[in-house]
């Protein structure tokens, strides 16, 4: 299973060290620290993460501004967000609630309350995960910016067969995305790999190229109702498990709609 990311936001030094102790020894996760929401907000430009913990209270940038710029943000306007407050502000309650967060840890907070709360939210949330496999960094690199600058998602990235092997054993991979000038070879090996075990064969897998991807990503983000393109394509795109098209309303599940609208243009099926 994938390592779960949860960043906390608090001006309180010592705050942050015991929720980060506290979280990591008992949750298992990845627990990221910021000192205040303007560096909170930086962190999410940088990292996928699967939680945030918000304090409301801090000078210049507090919690319900630090929120509102999560929720005006089309990569983070989903993220979940628990509260942590040591006020029981009405008018607080209802600017956050407003802006869809209804989970609240008071502060101070014990350890084990914390503890059974996020590990909680955590468990609701599943986080997708994107592995795109190549033997150029380049177009590797190229495909994993595409993904991280337009969806929510966890990016894995693997250059070899053994690489991909590794990563889908370890991890709960919603999409495989193979870059389409990789080696016959080390792509048709990934292939059978994947066609071999049903666990792996239920994922959407995807060949394409950076190039091509960025067009799919524009179309996603379009206004416009989602039209299939022409038929004939180059370079020529090989995706399984296609689907029917999905609403705008989910059109940033990426493991949904990419192999949807490559789904129009397939010449090949696996």
């Amino acid at each position: 299973m994938t390592t779960k990311k949860v960043l906390v936001i608090d001006d309180d030094e010592m705050n942050l060290q015991i929720a980060k102790m506290v979280l990591e020894r008992k949750l298992s996760c990845k627990v990221l620290i910021a000192a205040g929401g303007l560096d909170g907000l930086d962190v999410l430009q940088r990292e996928h993460v699967d939680l945030v913990l918000l304090d409301i209270m801090m000078p210049d940038f507090d919690g319900i501004e630090t929120l509102q710029e999560i929720r005006g943000d089309a990569r983070t306007k989903d993220l979940p967000v628990m509260m942590l407050t040591a006020s029981g502000d009405l008018d607080d309650i209802q600017k956050v609630g407003a802006l869809g967060v209804k989970d609240y840890i008071k502060k101070p907070f014990l350890p084990a309350d914390l503890i059974a709360r996020v590990g909680k939210k955590l468990a609701e949330v599943r986080s997708e995960v994107v592995l795109i496999i190549g033997d150029d960094e380049s177009a590797l690199q190229s495909m994993r910016d595409v993904v991280e600058k337009n969806f929510p998602h966890e990016v894995l990235t693997a250059a070899t067969y053994a690489d991909a092997v590794k990563i889908l054993r370890e991890s709960d991979v919603s999409l495989i995305v193979a870059c389409a000038d990789m080696n016959f070879l080390d792509g048709f090996k990934i292939l059978a790999f994947v066609a071999a075990d049903k666990k792996f064969a239920a994922i959407p897998f995807a060949v394409t190229t950076a190039d091509k991807l960025l067009e799919v990503v524009d179309k996603i983000n379009s206004p416009s109702t989602v039209e299939p393109p022409a038929k004939k394509i180059d370079p020529p795109i090989v995706a399984q498990n296609s689907a029917s098209v999905e609403s705008h309303s989910e059109k940033k599940k990426l493991a949904n709609v990419v192999t949807t609208l490559i789904g129009y243009e397939l010449d090949v099926h696996v």
